[in-house]
């Protein structure tokens, strides 16, 4: 598959144009022009790249990319990453917001489906669009059957502040640093929120407010965006794809 064709398909499905983003979002760093193979990684960090040139990979779609919202010097480890990614002939390609409220492929949608919920509605206003969703399931479930559940989704590594109703039925969904939206989330009238990473000083106003919330990690909540995204493109595209796990413990 052509570059140009990817990148124009991958820019128009993930809506890049609708989003006011902090990251640098679709092809970052040009690689060969002609696509067999595709990686998928949370993180554009050097193990990551060092894996994809290893797989031989063509395209490598990442959730955090190697550019941001103002200039960045090409020294040291960036340097080094980006000087991997032009010497194997990698195509970098983020998605961040963008990926996180996709209604199919995001981190956020998918995560939820994975729960037992299916997403219903956009949540989480920034700069005027949601990046999160409100997902229901078809009949209330237990705080421990909902532990279980994320447990398996996302490993062990979750903190639950159980401080809120027994029965979850509706969930609010922001993967990784989505903790800035639980006011918003406690405003929703929502059963539970799921996010990445806590504050100090949410703990308190989940407990006062009795409030249900659960912390599955930053990494962790947003493995699934990119590997949905790289499994549609095998589908669609007939691109074989490889997921490049690295994670942060985060």
């Amino acid at each position: 598959m052509q570059l140009t064709e990817l990148t124009s398909y991958l820019d128009a499905y993930l809506q890049l144009a609708d989003f006011a983003d902090g990251s640098q979002n679709g092809l970052q760093v040009q690689g060969r022009k002609e696509i067999h193979r595709v990686a998928a990684a949370v993180d554009a960090c050097q193990e990551t790249i060092d894996a994809a040139a290893a797989a031989q990979s063509d395209f490598l779609i990442v959730h955090h990319g190697l550019f941001w919202d103002k200039p960045e010097k090409l020294v040291g480890a960036h340097y080094q990453r980006a000087k991997k990614l032009l010497e194997a002939g990698i195509n970098l390609y983020c998605a961040h917001l963008p990926l996180d409220a996709h209604a199919e492929v995001g981190n956020n949608a998918v995560l939820a489906r994975r729960l037992g919920f299916e997403p219903t509605a956009g949540f989480g206003n920034h700069h005027g669009r949601d990046i999160g969703c409100i997902a229901e399931a078809k009949a209330a479930i237990s705080q421990a059957e909902f532990l279980r559940r994320v447990h398996g989704a996302l490993g062990n590594n979750v903190r639950a502040d159980f401080f809120g109703t027994e029965a979850i039925q509706r969930l609010a969904v922001v993967t990784g640093g989505g903790a800035f939206l639980l006011p918003q989330a406690m405003a929703a009238g929502v059963d539970a929120f799921i996010t990445g990473e806590s504050r100090h000083s949410y703990y308190h106003v989940c407990k006062e407010n009795r409030f249900n919330v659960i912390y599955g990690g930053h990494y962790a909540t947003e493995t699934f965006g990119v590997i949905a995204l790289a499994q549609h493109l095998e589908a669609r595209f007939q691109l074989p794809h490889q997921f490049l796990d690295f994670p942060t413990g985060l």
